[in-house]
């Protein structure tokens, strides 16, 4: 089903940012050692099931705690325990086990009970179980409800599903390679299991208005389903975030402290929705993300299939320029994590790391300089008539202090 197209007063839109990642997909190395966070995503920390010294195999449960709103964790690797311990993580305190891998069992992992690719005739429970026990349910802000207690709501309280593709971040995953080749279809499939269980939802798969390509190829995907709408959305900042995506797809508004899950709605992304397939469909649990590699402060910029639990630091050697120094910035450009301790690993949740080029520096008379490449609100530089060239990006700010960008949800 189409609809019109939706928007909000005000926003942003960023363009031609130097650093974004190319439609390239590479696969990173299996670390020798990965570094797994027994919370991890939506929830609360489980229970670990392993002790040092134990041998574990690659979609292994190691993590799980029923009891609470969680989902369970895998070893993303095979190899040996070699210890558990209570570490930092971005300020919350929580155990990870550092599993020492094994390299001639690389392509090892253990399937998910209870897959098939005629999931049609699975039972409701069923589908709900194979996804919370891949660790899928524990994916984007609210989770995904089962009948385990993966989110804060069950899946007869959700009336809506949103999944977001706009591109109004700084730096974006590609769709294009997300959803390119065969991937579509493994995309509505998904969309499919999760309307399997919950009936009463409908989907809108919120896209780009400006990204044509993806519109016409999801549009004639999914013209045959009627629980699924398409909304063409502008891409501008900060549309993509969920308290801006109710009022615009839905209409309605959301209360200050709330999650979406508590409106009854479920904000999920590409990437999710293609694990949701991969599980019931294949077996696979969720043992790696793609990410993005995004900023000036990279010497190149490709998109990453990754193990969780890779440390950071195993990236960036690859990737890093070594002429500058950078801050390196997890999902977001504008408010993500400064990440200091680069040993940390990736995890369910990262999806884009950003290496941001550290400026100090004072300028003299800055307000009276052209500012070709910079980008500013206002648009008093002169990169607002010359639309063509690259804007770059670094730590300092430049022009005006502006804390505003009249996005109207304060309104």
């Amino acid at each position: 089903m189409k609809k019109k197209q939706y928007t909000f007063k005000g926003g942003y839109r960023f363009r031609r940012i130097e650093g974004c990642p190319r439609d390239m997909l590479t696969t990173q190395d299996i670390p020798n050692e990965v570094l797994i966070p027994l919370k991890q995503g939506f929830g609360m920390g489980v229970v670990s099931l392993v002790k040092e010294g134990d041998i574990v195999v690659a979609g292994q449960i190691i993590g799980r705690d029923d009891s609470n709103v969680s989902s369970p964790v895998h070893a993303s690797v095979s190899g040996v325990v070699k210890e558990i311990k209570l570490s930092n993580y971005l300020g919350h305190e929580t155990q990870i086990v550092r599993i020492s891998t094994r390299k001639d069992k690389a392509d090892d992992c253990k399937k998910v009970k209870g897959f098939t690719s005629d999931w049609a005739k699975l039972k409701n429970e069923e589908i709900e179980s194979i996804l919370y026990l891949a660790g899928v349910t524990s994916l984007d802000k609210s989770g995904i409800p089962t009948k385990f207690k993966s989110s804060i709501i069950t899946p007869k309280d959700v009336r809506s599903i949103i999944v977001p593709a706009i591109g109004f971040d700084v730096y974006n995953l590609s769709q294009e390679l997300l959803l390119g080749e065969k991937r579509v279809l493994d995309y509505i499939e998904g969309l499919r299991i999760l309307h399997a269980f919950m009936p009463q939802a409908n989907i809108y798969l919120a896209l780009s208005k400006t990204d044509m390509q993806i519109n016409e190829k999801l549009s004639e995907a999914v013209s045959q389903y009627g629980f699924i709408n398409i909304i063409s959305l502008e891409p501008k900042y900060p549309q993509g975030y969920d308290e801006m995506l109710v009022a615009t797809v839905l209409g309605e508004k959301f209360p200050f402290g709330y999650y979406a899950a508590n409106l009854g709605v479920i904000v999920l992304n590409a990437q999710t929705i293609l694990s949701v397939y991969e599980a019931v469909v294949k077996g696979k649990p969720l043992i790696e993300r793609t990410i993005a590699i995004c900023g000036p402060g990279f010497n190149d910029t490709p998109h990453l299939k990754v193990r969780i639990g890779t440390p950071i630091a195993d990236i960036l050697k690859s990737y890093l320029r070594t002429d500058v120094s950078s801050r390196i910035v997890l999902e977001n450009t504008l408010v993500g994590d400064k990440l200091t301790d680069l040993s940390l690993p990736v995890t369910k949740a990262t999806s884009k790391i950003i290496a941001l080029p550290e400026n100090n520096k004072r300028e003299f008379f800055s307000f009276l300089r052209l500012g070709v490449k910079r980008d500013a609100y206002s648009n008093t530089f002169a990169s607002s008539v010359f639309p063509f060239c690259d804007k770059t990006l670094d730590t300092n700010i430049h022009g005006e202090l502006r804390p505003c960008i009249s996005c109207n949800y304060c309104e």
